[in-house]
């Protein structure tokens, strides 16, 4: 939509988006945090990217292209996280066994 002219709309369900990783990482993250919860966005690299880019949409003067390249990043990202997390996790398990 934002790419289509309908800058308005495109933008609300960016934010939604934006919004919804960041709200679904917060929850692993503290649902499961004593278990591979602890291993997700542990930097908060991800969520500090949307709280960026919802600065960014929040100011009445931005561009447009840089929200939505950053958006995508941000998508990019989380859909490695599971992998990342995984393979954080199964590191800390062999060191755990090595002790």
């Amino acid at each position: 939509m934002a790419r289509q002219n309908d800058q308005k709309r495109g933008l609300q369900h960016i934010e939604a988006g934006m919004k919804g990783i960041r709200d679904f990482l917060n929850y692993i993250t503290s649902t499961f945090s004593s278990e591979f919860g602890q291993f997700w966005d542990p930097a908060q690299s991800i969520r500090n990217a949307i709280a960026n880019n919802l600065q960014i949409i929040a100011r009445e003067s931005f561009e447009l292209p840089t929200v939505i390249a950053n958006g995508e990043s941000i998508v990019m990202n989380m859909e490695q996280e599971p992998d990342r997390a995984r393979e954080q996790e199964e590191q800390q398990m062999q060191m755990d066994r090595a002790r």
